[in-house]
């Protein structure tokens, strides 16, 4: 009977070493699993679409910010985020991830790493890949400019509006030409 058991136990642990060996050279199939993503709630007094660029909110320009007075007391700093059109916001947290998302409810925002972002291809343009990136003076969307991060990708929006699947190195990459153009940046607020 113990024979039996160690056999058995024997069996059990090769099996289980076995699937992991073979789980460890399984790689991401995204580049995606190196995004930060975090929870944040929009702010900006309309629903935003995906790939929507979002700075941190100031209290003192939204009632619907929480500022609590006491270490128990509810606060939503840090939480809440809008849109800007200021160039280059040293206050850039990310991309939002969710197709839609309401104002006033939470959303999943990039905060670091890979992400597809709203390009304002026609007001602030660059066709260098690793060319810094900032907020612009079209809300919601990315361009060149500094404090957000760093271009992967040109546009992979074609002229009609429709997004490129890309293969390949530069396989439908597109030059910029108009705004709500989507690009891969590698979002890293302030470019530490």
């Amino acid at each position: 009977m113990r024979h039996m058991m160690s056999r058995a136990a024997a069996a059990f642990l090769m099996v289980l070493s076995l699937g992991q060996a073979a789980w460890a050279e399984v790689l991401p199939a995204d580049a995606r699993t190196n995004s930060r993503i975090s929870i944040f709630r929009n702010v900006s007094g309309a629903t935003q679409t995906s790939r929507t660029a979002y700075i941190l909110q100031e209290n003192s320009s939204d009632t619907n910010v929480l500022v609590g007075g006491t270490g128990g007391g509810e606060s939503s700093l840090g939480l809440d985020v809008t849109t800007t059109t200021s160039a280059d916001a040293s206050t850039f947290i990310g991309c939002q991830v969710d197709d839609t998302c309401l104002d006033d409810q939470l959303c999943r925002v990039v905060t670091w790493g890979p992400a597809l972002c709203r390009w304002a291809g026609s007001t602030d343009n660059t066709n260098t890949r690793m060319a810094t990136v900032g907020t612009t003076t079209v809300a919601g969307e990315l361009g060149s400019g500094t404090l957000a991060g760093l271009t992967m990708s040109l546009t992979l929006t074609s002229p009609s509006g429709d997004t490129v699947d890309t293969v390949g190195t530069t396989a439908g990459e597109q030059n910029g030409s108009q705004n709500n153009e989507l690009r891969w940046i590698w979002v890293n607020p302030d470019n530490n």
